[in-house]
């Protein structure tokens, strides 16, 4: 359950008023999918009325739409982390441990997990609403990491005939591995394949799967300078949390 903000008077702030509206209607899409999400839930949850509700987002599909954005979008301090971290002298393996970090902990943060029943649910609907935010914000991303992978191979780091499959392969293992941790829990395989593994072994698994399969050095460097592992944690945190940019009202 997404935590409420309230002042000390126990009102809720104006400028803080779309952002409880947003953290219940997360909690209330994570639970019931976008066609069975009700905004009278979401007012309730909120402690607002619905009159409220629709002032901010005037109907289930914007609400649900800016629930999307905020899930996946970004603030400038985002932006800028990344366009940091892109720019750092690393080799192509480097960049690579660092695009692991962030999504794993974009997927698997325990304040991520709304994020993953929403996606569940999109995947089982269809993924219409999902191919807009894909446009937006996964495509652009996919195709930043695409680019320092050929960068790689430019340079004889990496062996791959496919970069955009290669980066797309990383997401869908990672994605893949949290949406089914709840289908193995109270099984006799939970704790070999969740229990046991932590964020960080995860990591080294993945990144060792990765320098075998593209790395043309088997021994090429993969661990991250101090700086730039500040900057990977920093950004990774700030991915698993939702981002509550304002839009302007439509």
């Amino acid at each position: 359950m997404m935590q409420r903000l309230k002042s000390k008077s126990g009102k809720l702030p104006e400028a803080k008023t779309r952002e409880t509206i947003l953290l219940a209607a997360i909690d209330e899409f994570a639970t019931n999918g976008f066609a069975g999400a009700r905004t009278e839930n979401i007012a309730k949850n909120a402690h607002v009325n619905k009159a409220m509700l629709h002032y901010y987002f005037h109907d289930k599909e914007n609400l649900y739409d800016a629930v999307l954005e905020t899930l996946y979008g970004s603030l400038q301090d985002i932006e800028t982390l990344i366009q940091q971290i892109s720019e750092a002298p690393l080799n192509s393996v480097q960049y690579v441990h660092v695009f692991l970090r962030i999504i794993l902990a974009k997927h698997g943060s325990p304040s991520s997990r709304a994020f993953r029943s929403i996606l569940a649910w999109e995947l089982a609907a269809g993924q219409n609403n999902l191919k807009r935010v894909a446009q937006k914000y996964m495509i652009p991303r996919i195709a930043t990491m695409t680019e320092l992978i050929k960068r790689g191979i430019a340079a004889g780091e990496l062996n791959c005939e496919n970069p955009t499959f290669a980066v797309w392969s990383l997401i869908s293992q990672v994605a893949f591995y949290y949406m089914h941790e709840r289908t193995y829990e109270g099984s006799s395989l939970y704790d070999e394949l969740y229990g046991n593994i932590s964020q960080e072994k995860l990591l080294q698994i993945l990144l060792e799967n990765f320098i075998a399969a593209y790395a043309v050095n088997k021994k090429i460097h993969c661990a991250l300078p101090a700086d730039v592992d500040q900057m990977a944690v920093k950004l990774a945190e700030l991915l698993s949390q939702p981002s509550f940019a304002q839009r302007a009202a439509p």
